[in-house]
């Protein structure tokens, strides 16, 4: 699997990109954004957390802590 960077996501503003994390923190329906498939948790059984996201048509992984940064670091307010 490929970790997902920013630049290829291709969101048009900071809201838009911190808008769809903060769907998956809340671990609502999202659709990848490289090719529209619906975005599944990456630990089902072993930590249940909902900070890793993966999508299985295109074999990304979203690491939402590290696009966080990625988002402070390229889109400043």
């Amino acid at each position: 699997m490929e970790r997902a960077v920013l630049k290829e996501l291709g969101f048009g503003s900071r809201n838009d990109a911190v808008s769809f994390l903060k769907r998956l923190w809340q671990q609502e329906k999202a659709e990848c954004p490289v090719c529209g498939h619906e975005l599944e948790l990456l630990h089902k059984k072993a930590k249940k957390s909902d900070l890793d996201w993966q999508c299985r048509n295109c074999s990304k992984t979203y690491r939402t802590l590290r696009l966080l940064d990625e988002i402070n670091e390229q889109m400043p307010d």
